[in-house]
């Protein structure tokens, strides 16, 4: 009979540990890896003069701002598709590379600002779908915050299905339109 109980206590075990693991990793999702790290490396150790080496950095760090906004302007608009009447989704088609470097230009730049809008296709009421936009906008911006961005650079709006993406009268086109577009305005 103990020989039961603790297999029992053991199947438990594995059981809420793979319930955690589902919940923080899949749903949740966080369990990606890490913002990329920038390794500092000491002036002592290349023989080069703290001045010098803050002059360096400056201007490495200058570069790769640059190099942050190159990157985009030419990723253009990024969006993410939902499910009929949803307002949460997989989000992980929004590339890490895009929100690293995303981040790093945000936080050298604090005057820029995100406009994450909501939009619908035109299944339900007008009122319906505004809402339905403004709570996709908002999923998108807490995705943003939790992965390091600032909430005073994300505005939030939504368009319903005043903006189609596509035509309404077809599935294809219904899908193309749940969307929400993240766009920078650099």
């Amino acid at each position: 009979m103990r020989k039961y109980v603790f297999i029992l206590f053991i199947l438990l075990i594995l059981w809420i540990t793979g319930s955690a693991y589902w919940y923080v990793c899949r749903i949740r999702e966080d369990c990606k890896s890490p913002l990329q790290e920038i390794e500092y490396v000491s002036p002592d150790t290349q023989g080069i003069s703290e001045d010098n080496a803050q002059t360096t950095e400056a201007s490495a760090l200058q570069a790769s701002v640059e190099e942050a906004k190159a990157y985009l302007i030419s990723s253009g608009i990024q969006k993410v598709h939902f499910e009929t009447s949803s307002s949460i989704t997989d989000i992980s088609v929004i590339p890490a590379e895009y929100l690293n470097k995303l981040k790093l230009y945000l936080d050298n730049h604090p005057e820029t600002k995100i406009n994450v809008t909501g939009h619908t296709d035109n299944t339900g009421t007008e009122a319906f779908n505004y809402r339905l936009g403004t709570l996709r906008a908002e999923f998108v911006k807490s995705f943003l915050i939790n992965s390091g961005i600032n909430t005073d650079q994300i505005q939030t709006s939504s368009k319903a299905y005043n903006e189609p993406a596509a035509p309404n009268h077809t599935r294809e086109g219904r899908a193309r339109n749940r969307r929400t577009e993240i766009n920078i305005l650099i």
